[in-house]
């Protein structure tokens, strides 16, 4: 079995191979449902990671302390407002070394839950897995409730197909509403009007617009 940096590599890579957008939200619920998977089987957890109720649902901050060393060296990453990106896992393992039974666990749960939209595969691991059941925010999961709970729920719900002209649906939409809104200008142009008492409060500065009467809204 790999060690968790190995997995972790591996996750990453197969996910790029299969076109699945990976942050850092999916890929530790990815990999807490592969120690989901483990426990339910009755095997030693892959990654080793104590597994909590943090927020919302799993975490595991041993994790995020893995990762944060191993991005920029052995994960690529990228990060897009707030959140974190990993694009690519230079010479990640291709797991042919590896027990035929974890491999084809692994693949899987990125192929299946991966594929799932960010918001539903939350749903799935925070009210359809077994250790999530009466947890309590702040303490370790129970893992050893995912056995029974699998045997009820042995598939993940999967996501709707967009429809196969959804993107040339989307550009026409984007072409007809083009001119919809005229534009808004700043009066005087260029110029934002600070509210004097607000800035001695430190709030926002404000502005003064002047919107054309036939605008939009």
């Amino acid at each position: 079995d790999p060690d968790a940096r190995a997995l972790i590599r591996y996750v990453v890579a197969r996910a790029r191979a299969r076109g699945i957008t990976l942050n850092r939200t999916k890929l530790v619920k990815l990999l807490y449902l592969i120690d989901v998977d483990r426990f339910s089987s009755r095997r030693e957890p892959l990654t080793g990671f104590e597994w909590v109720f943090y927020h919302y649902g799993p975490y595991a901050f041993e994790l995020i302390d893995a990762l944060s060393e191993m991005e920029g060296s052995t994960l690529v990453a990228s990060r897009y407002g707030d959140g974190i990106f990993y694009r690519f896992a230079p010479d990640a393992p291709d797991g042919s070394d590896w027990p035929a039974a974890t491999k084809s666990m692994v693949d899987h749960i990125v192929d299946d839950y991966g594929s799932m939209d960010l918001n539903e595969l939350l749903d799935y691991v925070y009210f359809h897995t077994g250790p999530m059941i009466d947890a309590h925010r702040g303490q370790p999961l129970d893992m050893s409730r995912a056995h029974d709970y699998r045997e009820r729920h042995s598939s993940p719900i999967k996501s709707a197909t967009p429809p196969a002209d959804i993107a040339d649906r989307l550009e026409r939409w984007r072409r007809s509403h083009a001119k919809s809104f005229a534009p808004v200008e700043l009066d005087p142009p260029g110029q934002i009007l600070v509210d004097e008492d607000e800035a001695e409060n430190g709030v926002a500065a404000t502005g003064t617009l002047r919107v054309p009467s036939d605008t939009r809204i």
